[in-house]
């Protein structure tokens, strides 16, 4: 939290004097304390949200096309870049470095966007907000399932953090 208190008034002070700016930058910012967090942190943290996010997949067998390869997602702009995977019993598997069979690439705005249903995922593709590298067959099926998602089937937590972010930054980014 002091890490991005001190960014934010640094930033400030180099030129993103202007309220709208700040407002602007505050998303990033608030990545930062799990940006930095410890890889093991991540995981645990991720681990659980996804199984949340994909249980009924999971159980139906709907990931088993990921099992023995690893989707990068990369958050470009605020430097989050991590792998995932269905292991054998249908759990999801988290690293941090690796070779990755496919990788998601664009910045945060984009992947809360697309998670939020702000807009459609062929456009975030067609207008590269959104890049696919590698094996595309992988990135599209994965697109495909995070597409099948029903964002009102989740818990309200999660999809009222979804909501806010993409209302948050739909005003001001």
């Amino acid at each position: 939290m002091l890490l991005s208190k001190i960014a934010l008034t640094h930033s400030i002070h180099k030129g993103l004097s202007n309220p709208r700016d700040v407002l602007k930058a505050l998303p990033g910012f608030a990545m930062k304390p799990f940006v930095y967090s410890p890889f093991a942190l991540k995981k645990a943290a991720l681990t659980r949200l996804l199984f949340e996010l994909f249980k009924e997949n999971l159980r139906e067998g709907d990931m088993d096309f990921l099992q023995g390869r690893w989707l990068k997602l990369e958050v470009s702009d605020v430097g989050l870049a991590l792998q995932f995977s269905c292991g054998p019993k249908r759990e999801v598997l988290i690293r941090q470095h690796g070779q990755s069979d496919a990788c998601i690439r664009g910045d945060l705005k984009s992947f809360i966007f697309l998670a939020a249903r702000k807009e459609d995922p062929d456009t975030l593709f067609f207008q590269r907000s959104l890049v696919i590298e590698g094996d595309t067959n992988l990135g599209l099926e994965v697109k495909n399932l995070m597409d099948a998602l029903d964002l009102d089937s989740l818990p309200p937590e999660i999809t009222f953090g979804i909501r806010c972010g993409a209302e948050y930054m739909n005003s001001f980014c």
